[in-house]
């Protein structure tokens, strides 16, 4: 042999060569790892006792370099010793990191006796423990001078067996318990975190994709839950059974709320149909593997090694989908991305940790916390990601469809007013000229000398309803289309509006009006304006029961504002608020891109404040 390959096998056999030595404490000893000082045999038979290892050199114990066994139907016995060098007692606690070892037997055995058993595991009651802690904490007592063997025995059931545990003094154990207790607070707090704001998303936006991603998160949860020992601890303590079925349970609707949230999520039923198709077998397949995992023990060992399973297909298949959705243009994939492949790396140790692969440090032992959390988190903000997608594009199409109908409505007037100048131009050019036509003819008639007196009669009250008929003809086709208002402009149409209405109602009418309203909007938008006032007008004569109207039109930089205010009795409803006239103005005044304010009381009239910008600074 090579020097150097003797002095590297002499440098890996030095920490192995003090296992199975006495290893000597005393009250300032803080943490000792088990695996540093504890020999291991395999008892494949399942069949030695306590008694029978301690025969001397009937059964060869062996080093080991991790004490996180794994999944096997392998008894396992650990021991070690112990030596008290100092006049006190001296009192540790042998702390396991995990809990999912269903029964744990310590045997402490003093010159070659068993003076001491001690029982622990999920399948015996919490109540039944010295040490209230969610992990089986064995205390060790070593009296003076002291030296004791300890036998260390967990039956192979076919379920994961991990036997890493510290020795700790008093002080030791509070540190270990508080450091974990800080870390799994973080991770809770965090999950907790998610789980409140997406069921309240939930409740306020009434999206069904919340409330998946709630009860998956949910789940999850319950899972790491279980592997902190909380549910052995405060929810069964007392049925062995039931803690061990809690984490079949929560795997189980962990899957089918995934499954369900990753369909819906990236609209796999539309995007990637044959996605959609396996994970739906796969809930169906979950399902039946959880209904083996209630009979106890080979149905729950049955559901671990297919679960196991399960987990890495789910996480290749999800990982694919994932990359399908991308090719199809979905915008929120990178989250979803991140999420899964975080998944996957944590997923992936945390099996090789649950086999006995992997050694039982923070990295494996938090595998499954760091695996949710992730997970949960970039799903978070994944979900988010896509509405605020969703709220964008719904406020681009919102925007769109409030152009498109404002644009419908423009249209709509316009065409509504070119038909009110056709009617008016047919009303006047045909209808006036033939009542006219028929005005003169009877003058002519009544010229005539034959004409009886009778006759005459006839004729001049005729003539009287022809002339009426006109005037009334004349004024029909003047509401359906002033002409005055595209000779003469929109300032002294409203003007002349404001006379009309003077000399046909009892109305006392102030207007002001300091500078010209032309050209304020676009020549073919004057109209609306000259409705919205013609509308007014004909609401305070309808209604009001007013006798005095203030108008006042004020031209601003970039707005014309119209201050319309009535002495009337004000809307005594809501229906008159929105009745047909009110509409129409409405409408006119978001035609042109304006606002309005009702203000009205009961007996204190009516003021209609109506902002239009002006056309240049809307173009801007």
């Amino acid at each position: 042999m090579k020097p150097f390959s003797f002095l590297y096998l002499l440098f890996v056999l030095i920490p192995f060569s003090t296992k199975g030595q006495a290893t000597t404490v005393n009250n300032s000893t803080e943490k000792i790892a088990l695996q540093k000082i504890a020999l291991v045999y395999r008892d494949e038979r399942q069949n030695v006792t306590i008694n029978q290892l301690l025969r001397p050199n009937q059964f060869p114990f062996k080093p080991i370099k991790h004490l996180n066994i794994g999944i096997t139907y392998v008894d396992c016995w650990l021991r070690f010793a112990l030596k008290n060098a100092t006049d006190q007692n001296i009192d540790l606690f042998l702390a396991l990191e995990s809990m999912v070892n269903d029964s744990v037997f310590l045997y402490k055995v003093v010159n070659q006796k068993v003076v001491e058993t001690t029982i622990m595991g999920e399948n015996l009651p919490f109540s039944t423990r010295k040490v209230k802690h969610q992990v089986p904490v064995f205390k060790i007592q070593l009296l003076p001078h002291e030296q004791a063997q300890y036998f260390l025995k967990t039956p192979g059931n076919g379920q994961p067996m991990n036997l890493t545990a510290y020795l700790l003094n008093a002080e030791g154990f509070h540190v270990w318990d508080v450091q974990k207790m800080f870390f799994l607070g973080i991770i809770y707090g965090i999950l907790l975190l998610i789980l409140l704001l997406n069921f309240s998303f939930y409740l306020i936006t009434k999206e069904k994709i919340y409330l998946v991603f709630s009860l998956q998160v949910l789940f999850s949860t319950l899972c790491i839950i279980y592997f902190d020992g909380f549910i052995y601890q405060y929810i069964f303590p007392n049925s062995g059974y039931w803690a061990n079925q809690t984490i079949a349970i929560a795997l189980c609707f962990t899957f089918v709320f995934s499954n369900r949230f990753i369909s819906d999520f990236f609209n796999l039923k539309q995007l990637v149909p044959w996605a959609y198709q396996v994970f739906k077998y796969t809930t169906v397949l979950i399902f039946i593997i959880l209904a083996f995992s209630f009979v106890h023990p080979w149905g729950f060992n049955t559901f671990i090694a297919s679960i196991t399973t399960l987990t890495s297909l789910v996480a290749i298949l999800l990982l694919v989908s994932i990359l399908a959705v991308k090719r199809r243009g979905f915008s929120s994939y990178f989250f979803g991305l991140v999420a899964t492949v975080g998944l996957i790396i944590f997923g992936t140790f945390f099996q090789l940790f649950v086999i006995g692969l992997a050694p039982d440090i923070f990295f494996t032992h938090y595998a499954m916390h760091l695996a949710v959390a992730v997970q949960s988190v970039f799903l978070a903000l994944a979900v988010n990601d896509k509405f605020r997608v969703i709220r964008e594009e719904n406020a681009y199409y919102q925007i769109k469809l409030v152009e498109a109908l404002n644009q419908y409505s423009q249209n709509l007037m316009t065409n509504i007013e070119a038909e009110r100048q056709r009617l008016a131009v047919d009303i006047h050019d045909g209808l006036g000229q033939n009542l006219l036509t028929i005005r003169n003819k009877i003058l002519r008639t009544l010229k005539q000398k034959s004409v009886s007196a009778a006759m005459q009669d006839t004729l001049h009250t005729l003539l009287d309803i022809t002339t009426d008929t006109l005037d009334d003809t004349r004024a029909m086709s003047y509401n359906l289309r002033p002409p005055i208002l595209s000779t003469m402009g929109l300032t002294v149409a409203i003007q002349a509006l404001v006379e009309k209405m003077r000399d046909s109602s009892n109305l006392e009418i102030s207007l002001q009006m300091p500078e010209s309203v032309d050209d304020v909007v676009h020549k073919d938008l004057d109209i609306n304006i000259y409705r919205i006032l013609q509308e007014g007008f004909s609401n305070v004569m309808k209604h009001a029961k007013a006798s005095k109207i203030d108008l006042k039109l004020v031209k601003k930089e970039a707005q014309l504002d119209i201050f319309f205010q009535d002495n009337g009795v004000g809307y005594v409803s809501y229906e008159k608020i929105n009745g047909q006239g009110i509409l129409g103005i409405k409408e006119r005044v978001t035609l042109l891109g304006g606002s309005i304010n009702i203000v009205s009381e009961v007996g204190s009239g009516t003021l209609l404040f109506i902002s239009i910008p002006i056309k240049n600074h809307a173009n801007n």
